[in-house]
């Protein structure tokens, strides 16, 4: 809680991602003297904005476009030859990061955050050393403390996994031309996000995954589905395989891949490694102040509080969800407990996209956690193949599959693989948010024709009453 008078200020956020920068502007509004620290004056907004979320979306949406542009004759729109300008591709992406970076520091004063560029450090539960520019250091007290720091890729220790062309998602959004083939490292969302817009600018790509499906945190049917329509793209899956070393030759890294079915080799003029990030706590002064650690990051409780009360920490560096959007709700979370008010981070509805082309998105439990929690399970799908909007827009791959509790109609958990998953999924976010049950999602008049039908007839088929599918 503020304590005007005692401290320089009553809160300040080291970090200024998704997390940090709204932690900011959250406490601010609620009254408090805030200050934001960024260790790199060209990265307010944090690696989502400038490295992540932001640039990886912008080129994807050129690739969805250019491929659009090209399938255009079949809907009957003359184009002529298309092709792509990967420098304009990247100046695009560049020119909304910097709109984007631009507005975040620009939301920070409007609101009378202190901006303050450098290293920091905690040197006491209520003070913070921060270096700045040139050397020099700076002492701040604070009432209270949120750390926001965020996370940094992990290179697995690899043999030859090192070097030119070994490449973290940092160096794919920043890269000059296309290369002619790329390995990606991990099926999660870097690396099919990257396959894809690589692949769809014509690199020949192969995602070496170590589990049996791609997508391991995701149903596992949908992650067929999807597995399904991007093999179809020309993306080479290789799962249940793991890379044992990297050799060079020729100028390409050769990686050797140890499966089911043994070693194999494959040669490519990159290395992708999507294969996770950790939490970035490196001289921080955790340790010095006896801030408890898991596994992952940061121990918080719901609060979003460490184990000294008045300092919090958010986002990638508590290892829970490594997306933005936990992490900006985690910053509002921990800035109104900081300011004396009681609110909870909950998890049980958080959305998890994966921008693929087509897209991905659930909330709540797969199929399969359901049945081991013991759940008496139903499960309604519905395909897009058949609605008139996925005919009329010529995207109609995938399916909604819902996921629900048979005695009371629980809905546990809603997946989407298809066109514009990533925003019908909050039709399913709201529902169980508000904690609705399969009936009233079916008894929902949906507008026709929407892609939303298919939530619509797969909680039908839930039941068994789904309208629009065939019966054997």
């Amino acid at each position: 809680m503020s304590q005007s008078g005692t401290f320089d200020f009553d809160v300040v956020v080291i970090g200024s991602g998704p997390g940090g920068y709204v932690a900011s502007i959250r406490a601010a509004q609620l009254g408090a003297r805030v200050a934001c620290i960024e260790r790199d004056a060209r990265e307010w907004g944090g690696v989502c904005l400038n490295w992540g979320c932001i640039p990886t979306k912008t080129m994807i949406a050129s690739v969805e476009r250019y491929h659009a542009a090209k399938s255009a004759l079949k809907m009957g729109v003359l184009t002529g030859e298309v092709s792509y300008d990967f420098g304009k591709i990247m100046d695009r992406k560049e020119k909304i990061v910097k709109a984007l970076r631009s507005g975040v520091e620009n939301l920070l004063k409007s609101n009378h955050v202190k901006k303050i560029v450098g290293v920091a450090a905690l040197t006491g539960k209520n003070s913070v050393e921060v270096t700045l520019e040139g050397g020099k250091k700076e002492t701040l007290t604070a009432a209270n403390i949120i750390i926001a720091t965020g996370s940094r890729p992990i290179i697995p220790p690899v043999p030859g996994l090192e070097g030119e062309g070994v490449w973290t998602s940092d160096d794919a959004v920043t890269c000059k031309a296309v290369p002619k083939s790329m390995i990606l490292l991990g099926a999660g969302a870097v690396g099919l996000e990257f396959g894809y817009v690589f692949n769809g600018l014509g690199a020949e790509c192969h995602i070496v995954e170590m589990m049996p499906e791609i997508m391991p945190l995701g149903d596992a049917e949908i992650a067929a589905e999807l597995k399904k329509a991007l093999t179809r793209q020309g993306i080479k899956f290789h799962t249940s395989s793991r890379l044992t070393k990297v050799e060079r030759k020729d100028g390409l890294l050769h990686a050797t891949v140890s499966g089911e079915k043994g070693e194999t080799t494959l040669s490519a003029e990159v290395i992708l490694v999507g294969a996770g990030r950790r939490a970035s706590i490196q001289n921080l002064g955790l340790e010095a102040l006896g801030i408890a650690m898991e596994k992952n990051g940061i121990a918080v409780n719901e609060r979003m509080q460490t184990s000294v009360p008045n300092i919090y920490a958010i986002g990638d560096v508590t290892g829970k969800m490594a997306l933005a959007h936990v992490a900006s709700h985690q910053g509002v979370i921990a800035a109104e407990n900081a300011m004396g008010h009681e609110a909870k981070m909950d998890y049980h509805t958080v959305p998890s996209p994966i921008f693929t082309e087509p897209e991905v998105s659930w909330v709540g439990m797969t199929e399969k956690q359901a049945r081991e929690a013991g759940y008496d399970v139903m499960v309604g799908r519905f395909p897009f193949r058949p609605l008139g909007k996925a005919m009329a827009i010529d995207q109609q791959e995938g399916m909604v599959k819902v996921v629900s509790e048979r005695k009371y109609g629980e809905i546990l958990g809603v997946h989407i693989v298809g066109p514009h998953a990533s925003d019908l999924i909050h039709e399913a976010v709201t529902a169980m948010k508000l904690e609705a049950t399969v009936e009233e999602l079916m008894t929902m008049v949906h507008a026709h024709p929407t892609l939303a039908e298919a939530i619509l007839e797969a909680s039908l088929d839930a039941k068994g009453e789904a309208i629009h599918k065939m019966r054997s």
